[in-house]
């Protein structure tokens, strides 16, 4: 079967296209792949590190709407010294290092240590968490309603960040 030249350049032109497709795909996989990497391994590190975790709570409480591994990257090298920023992709103005040390002055002064530490002095025992839930598995859910509406305020009271555990 004969195809004339108009067939095959449509044919061809098709093909370019659906290649470009795939590249700017792929491109794109990989790019995602490299930021889901970087704050994946923004999370471990303040997950594991008190002095790191505290640095992201202060720009937390300067630029609320700046995430870790996204829009900064918090680096620590050595054990020894203090984390730094490493690189700032938000939109919005980067703290400067009097900002973020008033900051982390402030944080470690209001709160002592973190939220959940907090919100453990205040949630009901975990004895009458568990009396309540098992009256509610027999059928009366008074007091898991009641227990839940407690636990509730403290969370309220005492928000995370989702940023910085």
């Amino acid at each position: 079967m004969m195809w004339d030249t108009g067939t095959v350049a449509i044919l061809g032109f098709i093909l370019l296209v659906v290649c470009a497709w795939i590249l700017f795909l792929w491109q794109n996989t990989r790019r995602m792949h490299e930021q889901l990497k970087q704050v994946a391994q923004q999370q471990s590190l303040i997950r594991h590190d008190d002095s790191v975790r505290d640095l992201c709570r202060a720009v937390h409480l300067l630029q609320p709407n700046a995430h870790a591994g996204v829009d900064y990257v918090i680096r620590h090298d050595n054990p020894g010294d203090e984390p730094y920023l490493d690189e700032w992709n938000a939109g919005e103005r980067q703290p400067t290092r009097e900002e973020l040390r008033h900051a982390l002055e402030k944080i470690i002064h209001d709160t002592g240590k973190n939220y959940a530490s907090m919100r453990s002095s205040e949630y009901p025992s975990v004895g009458d968490q568990l009396d309540a839930a098992y009256k509610a598995r027999q059928g009366n859910d008074a007091e898991q309603i009641a227990i839940d509406a407690l636990i509730s305020e403290v969370k309220d009271k005492y928000p995370k960040s989702v940023d910085c555990l």
